[in-house]
């Protein structure tokens, strides 16, 4: 992978101990401190982003989606950084972050696009203190003017960190929405014709569905005005269907990805990643044990490796470094508290009576892999939705932001339980039996 442009940023610095032990709620957001595997899904990312580089595409769309706390949010900020250290001045690469509710407008778009291409000639300075980037110089001398005359039609743009919000609405809203979205970004092409643009959406099955969304996604998909520009989207497991509904219909192969489990070696990696960067005091041939031990417990879930690490962290710090193997165990129930508090958690989330879920539990148990057809859904859920006021469209929507189901790649809508303990949680919830298990 690293033979190619864009190799994996190296990890940031860790929390401190204290941080860590206080957070274990859910992957992080922003720039991983340690190793989560995910070598696959970024080697997409990097392979588009490197045909974009050599001008063999100009346009196009990424989708890395998944079930919460498989780490979306994380692997977006790693691909943005990668992006921003491949930056140069004499060859800029902007990266921007847009809110899926901006995308509801071609001039706000335009404008973060602005904004953040004068960001990125603000960190060139940063980095290469005595040397300024002309192209991206020349584009803020004229993209000033430009945002002036886009503020002067009603709107005014805020841009902060991984959040853009828009405000404001065109006074020339009589235009016919695609005709006035290609008019926008032809306005700003000759600005971006020589800087590479790398859109990043999170959050994106929130997307807006309008016409004036349509028209804008066609801009960054199909036709760029001659921006070599490339999106990546990141969000729940339902973000291909809702891009779909935004106008996107045609998918390059092989840049649709779902996030899944990750190895156990991956996950294995992870927890060893932490043990070494807090010099957990833990005799090398009991440490091989516990991570072993505690990788299986994670089943490999970004989420799940976290709260199992900070599990061993938090009871080899209490415990001041004396450690005996018997300890095992007690860090193992500990581990597995933390998986069923977050699955609980996911559940409160979810529009229906828990029995619901519970019963598809029991179902997935009973068929290869746990695979269930939307048809059989759809059946199975009838008689607990037909006196409710939510359709089986919302339930299962729901289903997927809530955690509790992912759709699969093959074959289409086809179903399961992202997690496997998760399964078996609901399962034990329908025999009354909540309890430790591994």
């Amino acid at each position: 992978m690293n033979n190619l442009s864009f190799p994996k940023p190296i990890p940031v610095e860790p929390p401190s101990l204290e941080v860590l032990l206080g957070d274990v709620d859910r992957a992080e957001v922003g720039r991983e401190a340690f190793f989560r595997g995910r070598d696959h899904e970024y080697g997409v990312f990097q392979n588009a982003v490197s045909l974009l580089k050599a001008d063999r595409i100009g346009g196009g769309t990424m989708v890395f989606q998944g079930a919460p706390g498989a780490g979306k949010s994380a692997l977006m900020a790693e691909c943005m950084e990668a992006v921003r250290l491949h930056s140069t001045p004499e060859d800029p690469w902007v990266a921007i972050s847009i809110g899926p509710a901006a995308l509801m407008s071609a001039e706000g778009v335009v404008m973060i696009m602005i904004e953040e291409a004068n960001r990125e000639r603000e960190r060139l300075l940063e980095r290469f203190p005595r040397q300024n980037s002309k192209k991206l110089e020349k584009l803020w001398d004229t993209g000033k003017k430009l945002l002036s005359d886009l503020a002067k039609r009603g709107y005014t743009v805020s841009a902060g960190g991984l959040d853009v919000t828009v405000h404001g609405k065109p006074t020339n809203a009589h235009y016919q929405e695609d005709v006035l979205a290609e008019r926008v970004f032809r306005e700003v092409a000759p600005l971006f014709k020589d800087i590479h643009t790398v859109i990043f959406v999170d959050e994106a099955q929130n997307i807006p569905v309008s016409e004036s969304t349509k028209a804008v996604m066609d801009c960054l998909h199909r036709d760029t005005k001659g921006i070599p520009m490339i999106a990546a989207f990141f969000g729940l497991s339902d973000t291909k269907g809702a891009l779909r509904q935004c106008g996107l219909s045609r998918f390059a192969r092989g840049r649709v990805i779902t996030l899944d489990t990750l190895s156990h070696e991956e996950a294995s990696s992870a927890i060893q990643g932490i043990f070494n960067a807090y010099d957990l005091d833990v005799p090398a041939s009991i440490q091989a044990v516990w991570v072993d031990e505690l990788a299986r417990l994670s089943q490999g879930w970004p989420q799940h490796i976290k709260c199992v690490s900070v599990a061993a962290a938090g009871f080899i710090r209490d415990h001041e470094g004396v450690i005996e193997e018997t300890m095992l165990a007690e860090i193992l129930k500990h581990g597995q508290e933390l998986k069923e508090e977050y699955y609980s958690f996911r559940l409160e989330a979810c529009s229906e009576d828990t029995v619901v879920y519970e019963q598809i539990a029991l179902a997935a148990s009973e068929v290869p892999n746990g695979v269930l057809s939307r048809t059989y859904l759809r059946k199975m859920t009838a008689s607990f939705l037909k006196d409710s006021k939510t359709t089986f469209d919302d339930f299962l929507t729901n289903a997927l932001h809530a955690g509790v189901l992912m759709e699969i790649n093959r074959p289409p809508k086809h179903y399961r339980i992202p997690i496997p303990s998760f399964g078996d949680f609901l399962r034990k919830m329908s025999e009354g039996t909540i309890g430790y298990a591994i």
